[in-house]
């Protein structure tokens, strides 16, 4: 068996734990192998050393304090001492645990040295540290926030609900955010279509002298505010401001926000703040005006729905259509021919569209159009002296769906080889941009011709026969429609009761049966409603 002491040694040398043995001057007289492999020595290198003279302690603050400790439980002063340091090298970041304890009485002044590697404890505290310093720090971000939102929102929220018109709630929104403290200066763009531009609708009264009217930005600008509003996705921009915006809010503000008006599929206008600084517009604070924004666009919006619903004018666009990819310009381009429009007729899977179409050919027309893939059937209706009306059976009205899904009502479609031009009418309430850029979107070749407000319109189609709907049937507005158009109606007729059943693919009793019920529902619903 091993005498004692070797038996120590040994048992020493197996501890993960660096462990030296001190006298009672700071000698060393045993190391074990974790601390010799530690200090990079071999064995016996490290005893006779003083353990004192190899710390530096004018040049690190552990090590001072560790040499004070080691002092003290030599000295019979501490029982233990324990200090926990850093041990960084180049390559990774150590922390240990220094213990000193003394040996027993009859070894008076000796002391046992053991440092243990506590890295992986001290990252794990740390990372609880760290994350315990984001959780305070989300917790401030959040109580501002909810600070913000209980106090601007609320106060435009009350502001909006109390205002009786869209210019009233556009021009309170500014005002109420010109005076926050960290504010400097608000406005709202509104799109104007006629030159595709974003012009003030409401300035702050706070900024330099002068209303802004004559300020405008080119929707496809890279400007924050026409990105915005193509985007719909609040901007931010700071540092270098564009001349535009110091000319309305100032030569000094450093940052601004563009926040879009959005409700629904309606793009109500751009509100844009401005600061002083350009730290005003973190996060948070697009989080508020985001929740501004939609206060603001959400009172627009029922204020506009209020007014369409009874609006006594209406707004009358004209838009120029070049796109070959519409069945109707594809085909006078084809036939060299001018074509007028004469309304629709929806059924349950397909819908008809009538035309007077220019030509000396019929026979033509329909051999074109039935190549065309929008087109599924064709039927030359009747024959004028110069003028023929044909029934385009299609999937999707083009163009006519197209604005009745913006809330508009096609009135005209006059084609050309060149172009067609579609004239529509909408209630004055309806976003007018959001008509025409739904249109673009599916025709890219539509330009806006002109945009008209007109006073006290009559009845619309689409108004009227609503009156009908409950009666009158596809068949019934079928055969009236064809016999208007087709000339039935004059005198002498231009087409016979026989030819317009045999284009509906009925016998003419049927047809004049049709016609019959729906001359005298429609006449009823006339007298009924004047």
């Amino acid at each position: 068996m091993k005498p004692p002491e070797t038996l120590a040694r040994a048992t020493l040398d197996t501890l993960p734990i660096n462990v030296a043995v001190l006298d009672d001057d700071g000698t060393i007289l045993v190391t074990n192998r974790a601390w010799r492999e530690f200090a990079g020595v071999d064995d016996g290198d490290m005893q006779g050393v003083n353990y004192f003279e190899t710390t530096d302690v004018e040049a690190d603050e552990y090590a001072a304090e560790a040499v004070a400790g080691l002092k003290a439980v030599m000295d019979g002063d501490q029982d233990l001492f324990t200090l926990e340091y850093p041990c960084h090298t180049p390559e990774e970041k150590q922390w240990f645990l220094m213990r000193v304890a003394p040996l027993p009485p009859e070894e008076a002044g000796s002391v046992v040295v053991a440092h243990v590697d506590i890295t992986q404890r001290k990252l794990a505290e740390l990372d609880a540290e760290r994350r315990s310093e984001q959780l305070r720090a989300e917790r401030s971000k959040l109580e501002h926030l909810l600070d913000r939102l209980d106090g601007l929102v609320t106060a435009v929220v009350g502001d909006v609900m109390t205002a009786g018109s869209r210019s009233e709630i556009q021009q309170t929104v500014v005002d109420r955010l010109a005076s926050v403290d960290s504010y400097r200066f608000a406005w709202i763009a509104e799109f104007d279509v006629r030159d595709e531009t974003l012009r003030p609708a409401a300035v702050s009264a706070a900024g330099p002298d002068g209303d802004g009217t004559d300020v405008g930005i080119p929707v496809t600008d890279d400007d924050p505010v026409a990105v915005a509003a193509r985007t719909e996705t609040i901007q931010v921009e700071t540092g270098e401001i564009r001349a535009v915006h110091r000319e309305l809010a100032g030569e000094d503000v450093a940052s601004l926000a563009a926040v879009p008006l959005v409700a629904g599929e309606s793009l109500y206008g751009v509100l844009t703040v401005y600061a002083d600084r350009d730290d005003v517009f973190d996060p948070r604070e697009r989080a508020v005006l985001g929740a501004v924004g939609q206060a603001v666009s959400t009172a627009i919006d029922a204020t506009e729905t209020s007014r369409l619903l009874t609006a006594d004018n209406f707004t009358e666009l004209e838009l120029q259509i070049r796109d070959d990819d519409v069945f109707f310009l594809s085909l006078a381009r084809e036939l060299g021919c001018r074509m007028e429009y004469g309304g629709s007729v929806a059924g349950e899977e397909e819908s008809a569209m009538f035309f007077l179409v220019e030509t000396d050919d019929p026979s033509a027309v329909c051999a074109t159009a039935a190549d065309h893939p929008q087109v599924s059937a064709v039927t030359h209706v009747s024959t004028t002296e110069s003028t023929s009306l044909f029934e385009f059976t299609v999937a999707d009205p083009p163009v006519v769906s197209l604005l009745a899904d913006r809330g508009a009502e096609t009135r005209d479609i006059v084609v050309t080889p060149d172009h067609a031009v579609v004239t529509a009418v909408l209630p004055a309430a309806t976003e007018t941009r959001a008509v025409v850029e739904h249109v673009r979107d599916a025709h890219p070749g539509t330009d806006l011709l002109s945009v008209r407000d007109r006073d006290e319109p009559p009845m619309s189609r689409q108004a009227f026969l609503a009156t009908l709907e409950d009666d009158l049937t596809n068949r019934q507005l079928t055969a009236l429609r064809k016999g208007y158009l087709g000339g039935f109606f004059e005198w002498p007729r231009d087409v016979s009761g026989e030819e317009l059943a045999e284009s509906m693919d009925i016998c003419p009793s049927t047809f004049h049966q049709h016609l019959r019920a729906g001359e005298r529902k429609l006449l009823e619903a006339v007298f009924e409603t004047w």
